[in-house]
């Protein structure tokens, strides 16, 4: 454990040492290239400061107009009716790009700073005159800027030219003006901040003033520069446990050393928040949290070479495997001869420019996958000479967890989830091999067959198996399953097991995993005993797989059958040939528990339709007609999902007008906030921000910064649509949360999971079936979650408003312990 140990922190030291380096290579390349206000953290110091600097800018404005300002008067002339925060962009640009705040360079004189700064303005006021005097030209001029990214110079000249081809002088300030209108913007820079200092250098002629950062300044950068190097810190899976959370570890994290950056238990939480939960933790009222997560962070992991050798190879190929990003770049059509002399604005012209913009966006996201695929099996990689790692989490503000290592973890995509797997194995037993069975059935794409029937997939399937184990890259049939990687982990382990005489006493390390069926639905029709919506989840005693998503599926169909209006009688028999699947309800559905809208499930069904025209089906309308198409079968999912999911709308609209009421009270906890079933406290803010942008042609680039500034008053419309979709989730996490705490008091150990899917060895499949179920009766048996949530919303809602809180939805018939008899709950 000691050389392990001694590993650990050399790991960390690596992780941060490489991110740092990264980090300040960017910075420097930009300071030295006078562009460090365009970085990472020059944009960060630039946010810190825009708000304080603009004030005092319009402050200094006001005092000029009324003579207060004395010689600066001439500058405020100049600049007068320009607006203060653009003032302040284009200055602190100047500053951050001139003074030595990030690494030492020549000393910034402040006859050159000044110059710099007001050139700056006056080059902005320019372009803002020609732009509104030959506004086509200058967009035309822009766009051609941005197509062939030139430098500051080559802009420059060019606008020059076109000034003076158009008649224009372009400089209008003298020298001296610029250096009246920067001096007074770095006085007031200076006595609103105090951040730089100015020095006089040498005697006689050599003698100049020169700006230097002053010690609040550097502090500034140093402290900034410190959180963007935590928010770009790379985290590794580690070589030995990471520290368990517990009192005195909420707010250092799960590493071992001092180069990783401290994290709190719960990121982005305030202090206020901390200090709550710190008080919950020191009274044991949440150690079945803590205890849970815990168990997730020290479950032993190791990388399966053979299934990452395998899928490095089909990458390389550039095979198309599952998820598993391809090299192929798309190429849009040729533009069809047809556009040729129509004009720009024409509306074939636009919808060509429209399809070609959709392809280099999918290829512009291609590279960002392939890029996060190279990364993962580079990690992979890396880490497979460990015999065990493991995978630090935290928790996010409603208590779902996530492991801290990006790229490498049990949480990603099937190409990741199949290259890990348990550490350590252990026994199948009978029914353990009943359960590898079921998961290699899953992981094929045969997951909506009755259980018994998956297991005996996976027997009639052994010699599938064992072909694809001998040799993956020969046998590709594994590549075209629903869950490839997967499933090829499992065709190793089918394969060894069945080369046993008893295959049952092979020890497996694969994790078989358990998923709820819409478990946002579950959670509803639990806490209003929706037995309507219980049956269409599998909650009820029931030796048939229920099938949510089919069934809204059956509603919408009916009423396509039965429209009743003339003119969408064509659309509907489109419908009715094309056909509406589970495939173009699912995703609708699966949102609706998390405040899904009316918009999002016609994106939906539009991505849906999409999906079936690239499989082959043919094409319902003329392709004129597609949106109108679409919008039909949306409308008729949208009208159909109330009728199936009886009780999360009733149970959304009340969470929501309760948390409009709080932010319509504006209470002093400016939050509102409950408890899970477990005692993790959720608090919940959306504020008032103002917002607006500033228009501007900085360096000949027309961009637009937007200033953003939170208010402390609270948004009701915004607390509203965010509150049930967030109660939701944390009842999904205390979910998970009580049972791998319950499956840990069992004596299991390893664990994995995906918020509302949870994994285990396979022998442990069967008990930990009847633990999920178990956990999710007693967490409602025991708990009337609204009711609580009223309890915790109502002292933060105004007297005055009280009697609008809407009365409770009513609950209907359904037994949670049916739950205990219906073996598709989570499966």
């Amino acid at each position: 454990m000691t050389d392990l140990y001694q590993t650990e922190i050399a790991l960390e030291e690596e992780a941060r040492g490489l991110t740092i380096q990264r980090f300040h290579k960017d910075h420097l390349k930009g300071t030295l290239e006078e562009t460090f206000s365009e970085t990472f953290l020059g944009s960060h110091l630039i946010g810190n400061y825009l708000i304080p600097y603009t004030q005092g800018i319009s402050e200094w404005l006001k005092a000029s107009n009324t003579g207060k300002a004395g010689r600066r008067s001439r500058a405020a002339v100049l600049i007068e009716k320009v607006d203060p925060a653009l003032l302040a962009f284009l200055m602190l640009k100047a500053i951050l790009n001139k003074v030595g705040v990030y690494h030492e360079g020549k000393p910034c004189s402040f006859t050159g700073l000044t110059i710099y700064g007001g050139g700056l303005i006056h080059d902005e006021l320019r372009l803002r005159e020609f732009d509104a005097e030959h506004t086509k030209l200058s967009r035309r001029i822009h766009a051609d800027f941005n197509s062939r990214e030139l430098t500051r110079e080559k802009r420059e000249e060019y606008m020059q030219k076109t000034f003076a081809k158009h008649d224009m002088e372009w400089s209008i300030w003298s020298k001296t003006e610029m250096v009246q209108v920067g001096t007074a913007l770095l006085d007031v820079f200076r006595a609103v901040t105090g951040d730089i200092e100015i020095i006089t250098e040498g005697s006689g002629k050599a003698k100049r003033d020169i700006v230097q950062p002053s010690l609040g300044l550097l502090q500034a950068v140093e402290m900034t520069s410190d959180h963007c190097e935590a928010m770009f810190t790379t985290y590794f899976p580690t070589v030995i446990p990471p520290k368990p959370w517990s009192a005195e570890t909420l707010e250092t994290g799960g590493y071992h050393s001092h180069h990783v950056t401290p994290y709190p238990l719960v990121k982005a939480s305030k202090k206020t928040y901390r200090s709550i939960l710190k008080a919950r933790v020191a009274d044991g009222s949440v150690d079945r949290v803590l205890r849970s997560i815990n168990g997730l962070q020290e479950t032993k992991w190791a990388v399966n070479v053979r299934a990452l050798d395998a899928i490095e190879a089909v990458y390389a190929r550039n095979i198309p495997c599952g998820k598993l990003p391809r090299a192929d770049r798309k190429v849009p059509d040729p533009a069809p001869l047809s556009l040729e002399g129509l004009d720009a604005d024409h509306p074939d012209v636009k919808a060509y420019r429209v399809y070609c913009f959709g392809i280099h966006e999918n290829n512009r996201r291609i590279i960002g996958k392939r890029v996060m695929a190279q990364r993962a099996f580079h990690l992979a990689r890396k880490f497979s000479q460990y015999d065990a790692i493991y995978f630090p989490h935290d928790l996010d503000s409603r208590g779902r967890a996530y492991p801290k290592p990006s790229g490498l973890n049990p949480q990603g995509p099937d190409y990741v989830k199949g290259i890990l797997h348990f550490a350590e194995g252990k026994t199948l037993g009978s029914r353990g091999l009943y359960w590898l069975g079921v998961h290699g059935a899953n992981c094929f794409g045969k997951d909506k067959l009755p259980l018994d029937e998956r297991a005996d997939w996976a027997k009639d399937n052994t010699q599938l198996a064992q072909s694809v184990a001998r040799n993956p890259l020969q046998d590709l049939s594994w590549t075209r399953c629903d869950n490839p990687v997967q499933f090829l982990a499992w065709c190793f382990e089918w394969a060894e097991a069945h080369s046993l005489k008893d295959p049952a006493s092979y020890r497996s390390r694969l994790h078989v995993d358990l998923d709820a069926t819409c478990s946002g639905l579950q959670h509803f029709s639990a806490m209003l005993r929706d037995k309507v919506g219980g049956f269409h989840v599998n909650m009820v005693p029931n030796d048939v797989r229920q099938d949510v998503y089919g069934a809204v599926a059956s509603v919408a169909l009916e009423m396509i059958q039965n429209e009743p209006d003339e003119e969408k009688v064509a659309l509907a028999k489109a419908w009715l040939d094309f056909g509406m699947t589970r495939s173009t309800t699912k995703r609708s559905v699966m949102v609706k528990p998390y405040a899904g809208t009316r918009m999002s499930c016609t994106g939906y069904v539009s991505e849906a339709v999409e999906e079936a025209l690239k499989d082959g089906v043919a094409l319902p309308v003329p392709r004129e007609m597609m949106w109108e198409f679409k919008m039909y079968g949306a409308d008729k999912v949208w009208k159909a999902i109330p009728k199936v999911v009886v009780a999360a709308d009733g149970a959304m609209q009340w969470l929501m007008a309760v948390s409009r009421l709080v932010g319509r009270s504006q209470p002093k906890e400016r939050r509102i906030e409950w408890n899970t079933p477990l005692g993790l406290p959720v608090h919940q803010y959306k504020f008032d921000t103002r917002s607006r942008r500033i228009e501007t042609f900085f360096d000949g680039a027309r961009i637009q910064p937007r200033i953003t500034e939170d208010l402390d008053t609270l948004d009701p419309r915004q607390m509203a649509t965010s509150v049930a979709p967030s109660f939701v989730h944390s009842l999904d996490a205390c979910h998970l949360q009580a049972t791998v705490s319950a499956a840990m008091d069992a004596g299991m150990e390893h664990f994995a999971a995906v918020h509302d899917s949870f994994g285990v060895h396979a022998c442990d499949v069967e008990q930990f079936t009847r633990i999920i179920r178990e956990a999710f009766v007693q967490m409602y048996e025991a708990h009337d979650v609204l009711a609580e949530f009223l309890e915790t919303a109502m002292p933060l809602i105004a007297a005055d408003l009280r009697e609008e809180i809407p009365a409770m939805p009513a609950r209907g018939s359904l037994d949670l312990r049916g739950i205990l008899e219906n073996q598709f709950f989570f499966s």
